[in-house]
């Protein structure tokens, strides 16, 4: 895509801070919007071809939201720590393999979008990101919920279609948590401790497709708890 190509969304970029260059069979990261690095906060770059991001993507300093799905990252750049204020970012679909360990830096972010990326394990160390609030890490090769990730104040997370075996009991700890999603994993009743149940905020606990006993399920201590915290919900939203 030539630099031609370019200048129209570029110039619109400047004036309202949004620039949308998704679809674009982009090959390279456009190394022109680095020059809306004072101005830029909405960059969406989606569905694009994109193997790597410039060191330099740390100068753009005022980007709050960050859209790479579905492009052939497979690492992210040091420096995309240098993003103090970015607040959503969303890279599912890349091959990134490893958790990308730069975006502990990024102390603002309240939304990551890691899904389908073939992530196999998520450091302790997920705990910096006092701010997140939402996760998605559905469609990974994850077999763990990290100690690190119950120290945050998450509302929602998105397991879905992964091989955990067990729900730490630490997640009952955290009175904002309200969704836990954990379709198409390996959880039995064993996995479940009774403090999520009983002791915990969370209101939707998706279970689907795993090989639970959905009697014995019913049967644990806590599962009334549960039932009036999730049918409270559900008349709030019907």
């Amino acid at each position: 895509m030539g630099g031609n190509n370019l200048s129209v969304p570029l110039d619109h970029a400047k004036k309202t801070g949004v620039l949308s260059l998704q679809n674009k069979k982009l090959d390279k990261f456009p190394e022109d919007i680095l020059e809306l690095r004072r101005n830029l906060r909405t960059l969406d770059v989606s569905n694009n071809r994109i193997e790597e991001l410039p060191d330099d993507i740390g100068c753009m300093q005022m980007i709050r939201t960050f859209k790479l799905e579905e492009n052939k990252l497979g690492e992210l750049p040091k420096t995309i720590g240098n993003l103090g204020k970015l607040e959503a970012l969303h890279l599912s679909g890349n091959p990134l393999m490893e958790w990308p360990t730069p975006i502990h830096r990024c102390g603002n972010l309240k939304h990551l979008d890691l899904s389908r990326c073939r992530i196999s394990e998520i450091p302790d160390s997920i705990s910096s990101l006092k701010k997140l609030d939402y996760i998605c890490l559905s469609n990974n090769r994850l077999h763990t919920i990290p100690d690190g990730m119950c120290e945050l104040k998450l509302v929602e997370i998105d397991l879905n279609s992964n091989d955990i075996a067990v729900i730490p009991v630490g997640l009952a700890k955290n009175q904002v948590l309200r969704v836990l999603r954990l379709d198409h994993n390996s959880i039995t009743c064993a996995g479940i401790p009774t403090e999520i149940l009983s002791n915990s905020m969370i209101s939707t606990l998706s279970l689907e497709a795993n090989p639970i006993d959905l009697r014995k399920f019913r049967e644990m201590n806590g599962y009334d708890k549960y039932q009036e915290r999730f049918t409270a919900t559900k008349r709030k939203c019907d």
